[in-house]
């Protein structure tokens, strides 16, 4: 080829990329411009909320319909279908006598509202979602054991169980699966069904059934009810061994494509290993606790869960593509939900993905026919069509917050990117605005699943924005590439799998960083200020504006500052000054760093405080957040100052009747202390055996005794079993505490016998290896706390330490990892929330003498 032939070609080559570099230039000033300053805000556009009305309508019908019984359901779906019918007729007749020209906005909201609404219960009508078996209904009554055959819906989860945590139950292994009954035995006979249930069976009662979801069984089981509108009607508990009926089905395609990408992120490091299955097709098995409660607190954990803007990714993805290879709008648009729809295939049917998929396919073919980008409308027709196939999952928080971020984002984000482009480049604005909007959209469920608030989500999303669409198209074209080309494939998990690793870096940063997890107003008051606050937004951007009257300016402008400050109360730790959720606690275990800070509720007497952490302002704070007004009796299991340093702090602001320590330490200097009352709260020692009461607590002192182990002051800790009286429960709740306690004096203690049952155990010694690994399997506790800093020098807790409390099944809660953990009493079983851990006191950072 000739030089002037090299030449053609090269002009030929720009002649073609010309267009592309000027439209990316284009794009490149348009993300990074700004409004000017003195420019005014735009008004916001009128909002198309028609479909609203069926929105809200559909909802309503789903949250109630699921709970009626069938001839209710008719009643109603009739009722509305009447209702629906004269407005409609409203709506076609001529337009003249006294209502005139008003006939049209007067009926017609109502008539759509009823026809959605009516759609829903005819669904549940015909899928028979108000009637049950009688052959079930009757055990469930009855309380006698039938046979049933069922399908696995899902993959059973595993826990562990002592019922009702009584002194002599046994702890075992368990499971729990969502399935659908096949057919119930009655007289010899098999009645053909379909109800959803939800069985629980042992481990030893598996025979031989694989965990795995698609198996098929017959099981004799004590059935009863569940709870009005579940969707899973009945609970089943076998009786019998589980039998396995027919052969097990092979894995789909779509499992072994899961099952291939799994195994080919295996050779990433971690955290990208563990966290790109779930950012791909929401597979979190691998993730461990810790990087799932880090992902948590910095407000990440969503993308590790596939929503929304993975289905959008992929459909615009692949529509662009067809673009670019010069493809019709008609091969486009079917190339795209093709893709769409093997795309939700292969992640499954959550509910987020659910509503974005039939969102985008309505939105797109809108596109197509050029009924224009209505994104409020898209949402509320997918919604009416999502709840009109399944009602149930109006119930479900993952929908909700799925439909909740994407009306925030239509209708809160796009105003406020204009706002925030005064001071931000375009591509900034929108990206703070997006998060700003899904946070502010969604924090009534949010609240309302878990008062506590995530401080940095807004700069975390906004870090690891620029990665998200990489990860999901790469990730994604990678599952699909492996099958035919494993090379290939294996360069595109590793494409991906790079930016996943800097996500689950940013996400462990941003959890360790001061104040991650801030607490929020609990039960109806912390959800009526969440709902303020998108209310107070609405009127900020001028969407909801005060009725005309001389007062409206004033109005407007006291909202626009409320909003302001709302949302620098996002960005900045003034929630730090709202108190933590007050809740019905028994147990506390306060967040004081390296060392040990634990509060008993004894009722009307206050509280019963075990050891006070290493520094006063600790353990101040957990008592004021826990709104502690007394202190019925303070208990020091020994002298370390990871355990008495903070004593001044328990009798700052509230009076203590007794103060307790262990009768190994010196008589001669005892825990001192001068309460709120001005006055030096009297020490005794204690021994094993002592016994006292504390309000609703009772204890004995188990250890130490005069003849035991006795190798340094860590052997000198009270071993203290307490009691906790429960309204409304038939026996007390039960507490192991054990200070810090080594292994030798302990294995004394269980060799006596002194050691039983409980339901919680207070870990010795911050889960160090020389606590012991005998105490989790005399003990069997429900639950275990570990009160210990983070990134403490010591290396505590061991592996040792969690490895004995993991092959007893026990579930373990660390301060480190939570925070400030407390433990309630829901009524049937101990439940456990968390503040979010609190930054670590620079005292605790380095080993104290002593051996703490």
């Amino acid at each position: 080829m000739g030089s002037h032939e090299w030449g053609d070609a090269a002009v030929g080559s720009w002649r073609n990329l010309a267009p592309v570099v000027g439209r990316l230039v284009k794009f490149l000033r348009a993300a990074l411009a700004r409004r000017p300053k003195d420019e005014p805000d735009p008004e916001p556009g009128p909002i198309d909320v028609r479909g609203c009305w069926a929105l809200a309508a559909t909802w309503a019908a789903a949250l109630g319909g699921v709970q009626l019984a069938e001839a209710r359901q008719v009643y109603w779906a009739v009722g509305l279908w009447l209702a629906a019918g004269t407005g409609l007729l409203a709506l076609l007749r001529p337009r003249h006598g006294r209502l005139g020209g008003v006939a049209t906005p007067s009926f017609a909201a109502p008539a759509l509202a009823c026809a959605a609404a009516a759609l829903v219960l005819t669904q549940l009508v015909l899928t028979g979602a108000g009637s049950n078996p009688a052959e079930l209904e009757e055990a469930a009554s009855g309380g006698s054991p039938v046979r049933v055959q069922l399908a696995f819906t899902a993959a059973p989860r595993a826990g562990s169980v002592i019922d009702r945590f009584s002194e002599d139950a046994r702890e075992h292994r368990q499971f729990t699966v969502e399935a659908r009954v096949l057919s119930v035995a009655r007289r010899g006979n098999w009645v053909v069904s379909g109800v959803p249930v939800r069985l629980s069976y042992a481990e030893s009662r598996a025979g031989g059934v694989p965990p795995a979801g698609g198996s098929t069984v017959e099981v004799l089981a004590k059935v009863s009810a569940a709870e009005p509108g579940d969707r899973q009607r009945f609970w089943l508990n076998a009786a019998a061994d589980l039998l396995p009926v027919g052969e097990p089905k092979p894995p789909g395609v779509f499992e072994a494509m899961r099952a291939r990408f799994v195994a080919a992120c295996a050779s990433l490091p971690q955290p990208a290993r563990a966290l790109l299955p779930g950012m791909v097709f929401g597979d979190r098995s691998g993730a461990d606790e810790a990087l799932n409660e880090a992902m948590k607190v910095a407000g990440l954990s969503h993308l590790s869960a596939v929503s929304g803007a993975n289905c959008a990714m992929v459909l615009g993805f692949v529509m662009s593509l067809c673009r670019l290879l010069g493809l019709g709008r008609l091969p486009t648009l079917g190339l795209g939900l093709a893709a769409l729809l093997g795309f939700v295939f292969l992640v499954g049917y959550e509910p987020s993905v659910l509503r974005a998929a039939v969102m985008g396919t309505i939105a797109a073919v809108g596109l197509h026919v050029s009924r224009g980008r209505n994104a409020l409308a898209a949402l509320a027709l997918a919604v009416v069509v999502l709840l009109a196939i399944d009602p149930w999952l109006a119930g479900e928080p993952a929908f909700q917050l799925s439909v909740l971020a994407t009306a925030g984002i239509v209708v809160i984000g796009r105003p406020m990117a204009a706002r925030l482009n005064r001071w931000l480049p375009a591509i900034l604005a929108e990206g703070t605005a997006i998060s700003l909007a899904s946070q502010i959209a969604c924090l009534p469920v949010l609240v309302a699943l878990n008062p506590a608030f995530s401080l940095y989500s807004v700069p975390a999303n906004l870090l690891v924005a620029p990665f998200i669409s990489l990860i999901t198209v790469a990730g994604t074209l990678a599952v699909v590439v492996l099958m035919v080309f494993p090379l290939v494939g294996m360069v595109l998990v590793w494409v991906a799998g790079m930016p996943t690793m800097l996500v689950g870096l940013v996400g462990t940063w941003i959890a360790s960083l001061p104040g991650a997890l801030r607490p929020w107003p609990v039960g109806v008051a912390g959800v009526l200020l969440a709902w303020g606050i998108v209310l107070g937004t609405l009127i900020g951007l001028g969407h909801v504006k005060p009725s005309a009257g001389s007062w409206r300016s004033r109005t407007a402008l006291a909202a626009q500052g409320v909003v302001t400050g709302v949302l620098l109360g996002l960005l900045l730790p003034v929630t730090a000054l709202v108190p933590a959720p007050v809740v019905d606690w028994l147990v506390v275990a306060c967040d004081v760093g390296q060392g040990d800070g634990l509060l008993l509720n004894a009722g009307d007497a206050g509280a019963v405080v075990i050891d006070t952490g290493k520094t006063a302002d600790d353990i101040a704070a957990c008592l004021k957040r826990m709104r502690v007004k007394k202190v019925a009796a303070l208990f020091i299991t020994h002298r370390h100052a990871d355990h008495d340093g903070g004593i001044s702090g328990v009798g700052e602001r509230r009076p203590v009747d007794r103060i307790f320590y262990s009768a190994a330490d010196d008589p001669a200097d005892p825990p001192r202390l001068t309460d709120s009352r001005g006055t030096q709260v009297a020490a005794t020692q204690l021994g094993s055996g002592a016994t006292g009461t504390a309000g609703t607590v009772a204890w004995r002192v188990l250890g130490p005794f005069a003849d035991g182990v006795f190798t340094g002051e860590n052997d000198a800790s009270l071993v203290i079993r307490f009691e906790i009286e429960v309204p409304g429960v038939q026996r007390r709740i039960s507490i192991l505490a054990t200070g810090d306690m080594e292994d030798e004096a302990m294995d004394q203690l269980i060799d006596r016998g002194l050691i039983g049952r409980a339901d919680i155990l207070k870990v010795s010694h911050h889960g160090a290896e020389n606590g012991g690994v005998r105490t989790a399997p005399t003990v069997h506790p429900a639950l275990a706390l570990i009160s210990v800093g983070s990134d403490n020098t010591y290396g505590h807790p061991s592996d040792e330490a969690l490895r004995a409390l993991e092959e007893n099944h026990v579930a373990v809660m660390r301060t480190d990892l939570r925070g400030t953990i407390i433990v309630g009493w829901d009524g049937e079983a101990l439940r456990v929330s968390s503040l979010g851990p609190s930054p670590e006191p620079a005292s605790t950072r380095k080993p104290a003498k002593g051996g703490e």
